[in-house]
C-alpha cells in the first residue's frame, strides 16, 4: 500500500469516526509518534491513576508470578 493511499484510509477513518475518545486517542497516539508530547502527558487521569496503583501494588509485593498468568492464560486460549 502507497504512503498516499495509507493517508487517504487513515482520512476516511478518521471522518467517518464519530467517537470522541477514539479520535482524543488517535491524536495522542499522533502526537506521541512525532515527538511533540511525551507519552504519560497523552493519558488520561485514571489511566496515570491505575499506573501509579500498580506501581505501588508491585513495590509492595503484590505481583502475580508470570508463570501463573501463563497458565492462566493457557486454560483460557488453549494452547494456540
Amino acid at each position: 500500500m502507497s504512503v498516499a493511499e495509507l493517508k487517504n484510509n487513515l482520512h476516511r477513518m478518521v471522518v467517518e469516526t464519530e467517537d470522541p475518545e477514539i479520535l482524543a486517542q488517535i491524536a495522542a497516539l499522533f502526537a506521541s509518534l512525532l515527538g511533540e508530547a511525551d507519552w504519560w502527558d497523552t493519558l488520561s487521569n485514571e489511566e496515570k491513576e491505575r499506573i501509579e496503583q500498580g506501581k505501588a501494588d508491585a513495590d509492595a509485593g503484590r505481583t502475580v508470578p508470570y508463570a501463573q498468568i501463563k497458565e492462566k492464560a493457557k486454560g483460557i486460549l488453549g494452547n494456540r
